[in-house]
């Protein structure tokens, strides 16, 4: 079994004006940025921060369905493990969190 790549790429813009961020899925070209920038690195740090987003945001929306339909209410910071940005060192949870 292969796994299936997303990758991010660049190429210089339609216009020669600069650079675009192209997303591929696998060899699909899925995503061309509409905006154009200056520099290579500038066009795939965009790109990078455009599909970050867009995958947190789905990945964030899938979890709280997932504990919605476990718990049958709105998802609490416990249910979705947040406490563990309240751990004090040494990786023991605070008070609060018990």
């Amino acid at each position: 079994m292969s796994g299936l790549l997303i990758s991010i790429d660049v190429d210089t813009a339609s216009d020669s004006w600069g650079f675009v961020g192209v997303v591929k899925v696998g060899d699909y070209e899925a995503y061309r940025t509409i905006e154009s920038f200056a520099t290579p690195a500038e066009a795939e740090r965009e790109t990078q921060q455009i599909v970050g987003g867009v995958l947190g945001e789905l990945l964030a929306g899938a979890e709280w369905r997932r504990v919605r339909d476990t718990t049958k209410s709105a998802p609490t910071r416990r249910d979705l493990g947040l406490s563990v940005l309240r751990r004090g060192r040494g990786g023991t949870t605070t008070s609060e969190d018990e």
